[in-house]
């Protein structure tokens, strides 16, 4: 939503995937062709239902070959500040975040919630789809399959990450998920919330005008019940509740 909010976001988005040709920072964000295993042992793995090993090994390969690339996606955005090619990506980023993730009346009075030093998820999520998009990496889900689309191949995931509700494997699934500290909801939901969070805090005021121009629609809605609901956004990109 943020990058089809308006023609600069849309602009300053595509000036992000252009950096991605420049020397500087193709070097440093190179494609993962020498690390994704060939479309032959691709083949042999899906046959043998393997898919598990071949994940893990795509990802040792990221790891063991890519540590700067990590290092910089992870957080460390000081990596080859020398690099006037990254300082133009790491601009960009900044000013995506400025325009796109908060509201327009408070950017008019030079007033930024949401900043890049506040939002080290929003920065990742940034790096990552952009990559993405750029590399044309495109994330399948249907009711046939679950899987990636790499650089023309695809990886089905399916046995890995579809589970039966109530089978054995699913309540191990979901065990593993609460223990590591992740809370569950459908994919509708995360979606529904994401919504209610950018019209709440990037195009209206807050949860009471975006109520407010929500009353001639299907539902109702309470401020107090929006704000609550918006919390882990609020949360994840670092937005200052005063609650």
């Amino acid at each position: 939503m943020a990058l089809a909010s308006s023609e600069e976001t849309k602009d300053i988005y595509k000036q992000i995937l252009d950096c991605y040709r420049l020397s500087g920072v193709s070097n440093l964000f190179s494609t993962f062709k020498d690390e994704i295993p060939s479309e032959e042992k691709c083949k042999e793995q899906i046959r043998a239902s393997n898919i598990d090993g071949l994940f893990s090994e795509f990802i040792d390969n990221i790891f063991n070959n890519k540590s700067k690339e990590l290092a910089f996606w992870f957080g460390d955005d000081n990596l080859e500040t020398n690099n006037p090619d990254i300082e133009l990506y790491q601009r960009l980023i900044t000013e995506l975040i400025n325009m796109g993730f908060n509201n327009q009346l408070e950017q008019a009075k030079s007033v930024y919630k949401i900043t890049r030093e506040n939002s080290p998820l929003l920065v990742l999520a940034i790096k990552f789809y952009s990559s993405a998009d750029y590399n044309h990496m495109q994330y399948l889900e249907n009711e046939r399959m679950v899987g990636l689309k790499i650089l023309g191949h695809t990886y089905d995931f399916t046995k890995s990450i579809r589970t039966k509700p109530g089978s054995r494997k699913h309540r191990d699934q979901t065990k593993r998920f609460k223990k590591d500290g992740f809370t569950l909801c459908h994919d509708e939901k995360i979606v529904k919330v994401a919504t209610r969070w950018y019209y709440s805090r990037v195009k209206y005021s807050g949860p009471k005008e975006f109520c407010d121009k929500m009353k001639c629609k299907e539902f109702t809605f309470d401020p107090s019940n929006i704000s609550n609901e918006i919390k882990p956004c609020d949360e994840a990109m670092g937005y200052p509740r005063k609650d």
